[in-house]
């Protein structure tokens, strides 16, 4: 039987955490054979966001950690586990009642060091989580190497061996923001020799309620992401093997020829196409900030 320490980081989202708690009550797996681990990342304290009812029903560990970003927030989870499997999932989050028996079935079929799982959609008649769920699903296809490793594992919906976790070092702490920091922790595993692998029917709702504006803004932030991921990856080898990212061009030759297969409005590709170059800005942003923030060191 394997054991899984799932980790939820979280910040000042009680509401969204309760929810995402609550479906935890409905996992089909061995009670001895998990635990729940929610990280506070410098927020209000735990206990009193947290009911008395789930803290009795759920194998559930509250940690308080100073505001340090959800990068070092999932490795204090880890360093509090107990279990061989880390899993990690978000606060904005509901799991499948079959979550955990997927990826131990994944695990167990592939041999890989890490799976990534699928997200579902709960609302399906919004063109923003459309386009959102769509760009996650496109990387996930794209973002291979010759050895068939998915390079980019969604930090909301991840599995990890914990020892190949931990042999890398675990999430970089570095990564001030949100985004990017989940794609580097993937390369860096596949430079130092260890599978990754995609497992979709590992699968949590994910509940971030975007608009179209939301989900713009969401790339301009993963954009700045992406600039600290370039500038890890840059130093990246291990025995010889660099792992890098396929060129800019079949990046969005691909793209484009995905979107034509795709049953939507012209509005669908307006937005994912502004997405990319939001990315693509908070790149450029980050880039600028991070010369001025060098200047003044």
């Amino acid at each position: 039987m394997m054991r899984f320490s799932v980790i939820v980081p979280t910040r000042n989202r009680p509401a969204l955490l309760a929810a995402c708690l609550q479906s935890f009550c409905q996992l089909e797996y061995p009670a001895d054979a998990w635990e729940l681990i929610v990280v506070n990342d410098g927020g209000d304290d735990l206990v009193t966001a947290v009911s008395a009812q789930l803290q009795q029903s759920l194998p559930l560990k509250l940690v308080n950690a100073p505001q340090a970003g959800p990068a070092a927030a999932r490795n204090r989870g880890a360093a509090e586990a107990a279990h061989e499997f880390l899993a990690f999932t978000d606060d904005d989050c509901r799991v499948t009642p079959d979550w955990l028996q997927q990826f131990a079935a994944g695990f167990a079929q592939t041999g890989c060091d890490a799976l990534g799982g699928s997200w579902r959609n709960p609302q399906p008649d919004k063109l923003a989580m459309r386009a959102a769920q769509f760009l996650v699903a496109f990387m996930y296809g794209f973002m291979r190497d010759a050895a068939d490793n998915n390079l980019m594992l969604v930090s909301n919906n991840v599995a990890y061996r914990r020892a190949a976790f931990t042999a890398v070092h675990g999430f970089n702490e570095t990564f001030p923001l949100a985004g990017g920091e989940d794609m580097e922790l993937g390369f860096r595993l596949v430079a130092h020799g260890h599978r990754q692998g995609y497992w979709p029917a590992a699968q949590v709702w994910h509940h971030h309620n975007l608009n179209s504006w939301g989900h713009v803004r969401q790339q301009f932030r993963y954009g700045r992401g992406g600039h600290f991921f370039l500038q890890a990856l840059s130093g990246q080898t291990q025995g010889g093997v660099v792992v890098r990212p396929r060129p800019a061009s079949e990046f969005y030759q691909a793209l484009g020829k995905s979107i034509k297969q795709q049953e939507e409005p012209w509005s669908f590709t307006v937005l994912v196409v502004l997405a990319q170059i939001a990315y693509r800005l908070g790149q450029f942003y980050q880039r600028q900030v991070s010369r001025v923030n060098a200047l003044f060191a």
